[in-house]
């Protein structure tokens, strides 16, 4: 009965972290798009930093993509 007990503790537990984190997927891009470090006044730095970061997103889906494309073919 313990061992179930602690199963259902650390199950319990790990539940709450994912709820704090934040969904994987969700949880990863809020954290890559999230504007760490830049100066919340400068709109321009603000919004640079999004775009540079979407734009490499961009392209390592498009690497990954032809990657797969050349090995495939």
């Amino acid at each position: 009965m313990t061992d179930r007990h602690d199963s259902e503790q650390a199950a319990r537990r790990e539940l709450d972290k994912l709820r704090r984190e934040g969904d994987a997927l969700g949880g990863i891009f809020a954290r890559w798009f999230a504007p760490r470090m830049v100066d919340a006044g400068d709109p321009v730095e603000l919004w640079g930093t999004r775009i540079g970061r979407g734009l490499s997103a961009v392209a390592v889906i498009a690497i990954c993509l032809y990657l797969v494309w050349v090995h495939v073919r």
